[in-house]
């Protein structure tokens, strides 16, 4: 069903494009008119220019075979219609792409000379394109050939497709309205359409001269009064009854004598010329109508846009939005209506839009009322979670009116969304919070015994270094604990070795239980520790060290682990000395305590 929906479009423009051409091929064959204009490439042409870009490749898929098959129907060899047919999507995809570059990439009305040039060049090269490229299949292979299929084409891209986009725009064929296209069929405009063909049909009898500059005033005075849609009216008018002589007389141009194909590339020379001339001037009237609406759009709403604009200068805001406080009226800009997931059609007023905000607008009307005497810009932030989209974060800066007494009766607002930027500072914090965390992390693991959890050997080594360093600087004492588990061997033969790890943890609790804040308790080897102590009398570490050495012996209460006990070494730091030197005799002393008898605490010699 949906593969359906997506083919809708392109079938109906490969239907409208074969009925037009079996029409065309019906009117040249069956009644021996001539066609001026291949009609069917300004249907294609309008296909490519309703539908985005990204689909031309699936509206090619589909055009190419319905354009092949009305061409054999007709006649014309399979080879040859293949290439007729590919020589029509060139022709459309390259003046589609062109006009498109031409508008700037919108389907708008033309309304600067370069624009109408640009969309002139479109259908030029776009018609040359395939006129060249089925030339060498056409059956007379002539220059007036080839004038002709270049001038039909150019000239039905040029009336044809503009007019076929107004019409899918009015019936919302398409998604993006043509903006300045505010054409009405009036009655006097089907009243001028009328005289304009009586003309064409009485000057005829006249001189050529006088009929070129008589049309050319009617089609020029159309595009005045009724703008650009009528002036292609009357071109396609002027080719009508061209065709229509053609059928009924034999020439579209019955009052000289020369061949009908000559008589068609004069009125298609005609046709392009007015064409070229009246576009350029619809353009200019164009851009005249749209300065004197904004002007009086200006100067309707000049104090009040005056102050959103000053406001959206300070803050380089990009929506907008206007409440009337004494009359609950709103007025939206474009801008702000998308970034609350609102439609611009709904403008100026989308009535109550309290249910697309999180909280039901407790905040921003919260943030209102608080703020009903102040006479400066106030900013915040305001979150809009529009109807199936993600929420979206609001820099807004708001600012009341009041009137002659003092009362508040308006408040402006411009906002910028900064959702992106708000999602990036969040995203990089968090990243910075787990990278400093992960450091943390890395810093602790390089620096910690993974069994016992104590500083290991190079933390305790480093930390010797900085406290030397102090107690230098200080003159205050400085003293070293060395200790390791008696007969640990023993323990890790008797029991295994993870009896043995679950002994050295006790221990380091126990260890880490007796020290002081400030002190510093490391692994630094199997079942050796080293306990720092700065700032300590040496009858003070000596006491610390005993008591150290009765708690590993009295083991923790409950514990199922054989008792072991441990020897002790202190040094105290001398003048001179370095980590090396005083852990040299704190370790000196650790082993005299073994070799009396273990279980012991040692002072340094």
């Amino acid at each position: 069903m949906r593969t359906l929906r997506k083919l809708r479009n392109p079938m109906l423009a490969g239907a409208a494009w074969s009925l037009l051409a079996l029409a065309s091929f019906a009117l040249r064959d069956g009644l021996g008119g001539v066609v001026l204009l291949w009609v069917p490439s300004g249907v294609a042409a309008a296909a490519f220019l309703a539908a985005r870009p990204q689909v031309w490749a699936r509206l090619s898929l589909v055009l190419l075979p319905i354009e092949t098959a009305t061409l054999i129907l007709v006649g014309v060899p399979m080879a040859t219609a293949l290439v007729y047919a590919v020589a029509g999507l060139v022709q459309s995809i390259i003046a589609a792409s062109l006009s498109l570059m031409a508008l700037d990439g919108r389907k708008m009305a033309p309304v600067r000379f370069r624009q109408v040039a640009g969309l002139f060049t479109a259908a030029l090269l776009g018609s040359l394109a395939g006129a060249l490229l089925a030339f060498p299949f056409r059956p007379e292979q002539s220059l007036a050939e080839l004038a002709w299929w270049f001038l039909a084409n150019v000239l039905a891209i040029l009336t044809v497709t503009p007019i076929l986009l107004l019409l899918l725009a009015r019936g919302r064929l398409i998604g993006e309205r043509l903006r300045q296209f505010d054409f009405k069929f009036e009655r006097a405009l089907l009243s001028f359409l009328i005289a304009c063909a009586t003309l064409y049909l009485a000057v005829l009898q006249v001189d050529l001269h006088v009929l070129m500059s008589v049309l050319m005033a009617a089609i020029v005075l159309a595009t005045v009064r009724f703008g650009q849609m009528a002036a292609l009216l009357v071109v396609l008018i002027y080719a009508a009854i061209a065709t229509s002589l053609s059928v009924v007389a034999g020439s579209p141009l019955p009052s000289l004598d020369v061949p009908a194909g000559h008589a068609a590339l004069i009125v298609q020379g005609w046709l392009f010329a007015m064409l070229a001339t009246v576009l350029p001037i619809a353009a200019m009237l164009l851009k005249r109508h749209e300065l004197q609406r904004e002007l009086v759009r200006s100067n309707a709403q000049m104090r009040q846009s005056l102050a959103l604009f000053n406001l959206a200068e300070e803050t380089a805001g990009i929506g907008r939005w206007r409440l009337d406080l004494v009359t609950g009226e709103q007025d939206w800009s474009p801008q702000m209506l998308e970034m609350n997931g609102l439609s611009r059609s709904l403008a100026p007023d989308p009535g109550d839009v309290r249910q697309r905000l999180p909280d039901g607008g407790d905040e921003l009307f919260s943030i209102i009322a608080r703020n009903r005497d102040n006479r400066d810009t106030y900013s915040f932030m305001l979150t809009v979670r529009p109807n199936y989209e993600l929420e979206r974060i609001l820099s807004m800066a708001m600012r009341n009116e009041f009137d002659a007494s003092g009362r508040r009766v308006a408040v402006f607002a411009v906002a910028v969304d900064v959702t992106k930027q708000v999602r990036r500072e969040q995203a990089l914090e968090a990243a910075r919070g787990h990278a400093v965390r992960m450091a943390a992390e890395a810093q602790k693991l390089a620096n910690t015994d993974p069994l016992t959890g104590l500083p290991n050997r190079r933390c305790t080594f480093d930390r010797l270094d900085s406290m030397l360093v102090m107690a230098e600087n200080n003159e205050a004492p400085l003293s070293a604990i060395l200790f390791d588990i008696d007969h640990f061997k023993l323990v890790n033969d008797t029991f295994g070795h993870q009896v043995g790890d679950a002994v050295l943890v006790e221990v380091a609790a126990l260890a880490r239980v007796q020290t002081r804040p400030g002190d510093l308790v490391g692994r630094i080897g199997g079942e050796e520790f080293a306990w720092l102590l700065s700032g300590v009398s040496p009858q003070t570490v000596l006491r610390l060290a005993e008591r150290l050495r009765r708690a590993v012996e009295g083991g923790r209460e409950g514990s199922r682990l054989p008792r072991v006990t441990i020897s002790v070494g202190i040094a105290h730091m001398d003048a001179g000395d370095g980590a090396q030197s005083l852990l040299a005799r704190a370790d000196a002393a650790l082993y005299a305590a073994k070799d009396a008898g273990r279980n012991r605490v040692q002072k340094a010699a």
